[in-house]
């Protein structure tokens, strides 16, 4: 496979009002690498081979190639495939500043689990 038929499958928790709107975002950047969004649980009916319970889990993204990333994986592979984001996402990939991005975005999924439970409460 060539580097420039590299696609990636976000797949985000389509019952949380944050992840549409960041799956909304991504389609509406600049991309170098082409980016799907899809809801989890329209994925776990459509033959998904990762299950409903996994994806909801953490943010998860598959690549064209095969390459499965979960959690800041996935977050950095997403900023990397953006053309305005691409040199965040490689510094953010450097061992000074993966702790930085690590606490980033497990505030980012925090915030939309806490709005998940408080829409559902």
């Amino acid at each position: 496979m060539e580097p420039h038929d590299l696609s990636l499958v976000v797949y985000y928790d389509g019952d949380c009002g944050l992840c549409r709107r960041v799956a909304a975002w991504l389609d509406a950047q600049e991309q170098l690498v082409p980016i799907t969004c899809l809801a989890a649980q329209q994925a776990a009916g459509g033959g998904c081979p990762i299950s409903l319970e996994a994806l909801l889990a953490q943010v998860t993204v598959t690549a064209s190639d095969g390459a499965i990333y979960r959690g800041t994986n996935a977050w950095i592979v997403c900023l990397w495939a953006l053309r305005a984001y691409r040199p965040w996402s490689l510094r953010m990939a450097t061992p000074r500043w993966r702790p930085w991005a690590e606490r980033m975005f497990a505030g980012i999924a925090g915030v939309a689990s806490w709005t998940k439970r408080r829409r559902v409460s």
